[in-house]
């Protein structure tokens, strides 16, 4: 064999490699955009990042979550002291850590450090009635929502 011919056959050798590498960097690059353009693969990612939490009203009604929280906590129970909101006890299903993160979403209330009550639950208290009174004003047909969010610390 001519060094000619060797030296095209190294030359169709390498050219072979290259297209197949670029042929297949293009497909792998084609897959991962498909794959973080998923809506599937965009909410994995946001839960795995956010912290799980709740909303919540003051009767303990979960309204929604975000990141399987209720996977976390079996309940929240509101505390009354002369028929008004005082606190919250929250129930979780096993043993957490950190105290999860309490804050109301759409009035003022505010609470103090969480203490824990036993090995697993957590308690909430308003220090002194905050906020207003909801008041018959004849403004709306019932009162509104009063919302709070719960966010886990895994």
């Amino acid at each position: 064999m001519s060094t000619g011919t060797i030296i095209s056959i190294i030359i169709a050798v390498v050219g072979c490699i290259l297209v197949v590498f670029f042929y297949m960097n293009d497909s792998i690059n084609k897959r991962i955009e498909i794959t973080i353009n998923d809506p599937k693969f965009i909410k994995k990612v946001a839960d795995d990042i956010r912290l799980p939490f709740l909303i919540f009203d003051e009767k303990g009604t979960f309204h929604s979550e975000s990141g399987e929280a209720t996977a976390y906590i079996e309940k929240i129970e509101p505390i009354f002291e002369d028929k008004r909101l005082s606190g919250f006890v929250v129930y979780p299903k096993g043993f957490l850590k950190e105290a999860p993160i309490l804050q109301a979403i759409n009035n003022d209330f505010r609470f103090t450090l969480p203490k824990k009550i036993n090995t697993y639950d957590w308690k909430y208290r308003i220090p002194e009635f905050q906020g207003t009174v909801w008041a018959d004003t004849g403004k709306y047909d019932e009162p509104p929502a009063v919302l709070f969010k719960l966010e886990i610390i895994r």
